[in-house]
């Protein structure tokens, strides 16, 4: 069972997808372009060039999440290796031949996956609605989100 979170799903997919018994994709993606223009990930990586601290603080307010780590946790190289997947990757073939079966939680008020673009990877009959909870749902809603991962995991046959 593989359990990711944003660009962890597309990492997962990437890394792996045949090995799996179930996916679940927390507001996850097979590609992030051209869902959200390219432009918004070059702007977070000069700005990671310019002032990493100030830089992922702004991303993670506007997550919900500020706080979310002290700067001296950041890795610049690492930050940019993560913004290239972003703009490089596509696991779409990938998750297109998945042969397990697929959750996918997602919330309205999310601004780095939106919801037309969980609608046009997942489809609107593959996705679970959860409450508000910006980018950061796992954080905000962890029991919510446990149950549903739970009750899928419970579901997949062994």
């Amino acid at each position: 069972m593989a359990v990711g979170h944003s660009l962890g799903v597309l990492w997962l997919l990437k890394q792996g997808a045949g090995r799996f018994r179930g996916l679940v994709s927390c507001q996850g993606f097979d590609r992030y372009c051209p869902h959200v223009p390219e432009s918004r990930v070059t702007a977070l990586r000069r700005g990671i060039d310019r002032d990493p601290a100030a830089t992922m603080e702004a991303f993670w307010r506007s997550c919900g999440a500020p706080g979310f780590a002290p700067a001296s946790a950041l890795q610049a190289d690492r930050l940019r290796e993560g913004l290239d997947w972003l703009i490089q990757w596509d696991a779409e073939d990938i998750r297109k031949t998945l042969r397990c079966p697929v959750l996918s939680l997602a919330t309205r008020d999310d601004v780095i996956v939106p919801p037309a673009m969980s609608e046009a990877i997942w489809g609107k009959e593959n996705l679970i609605w959860l409450p508000e909870g910006g980018h950061v749902l796992p954080r905000r809603f962890p029991e919510l989100v446990a149950k549903h991962v739970l009750e899928f995991a419970n579901s997949v046959s062994p």
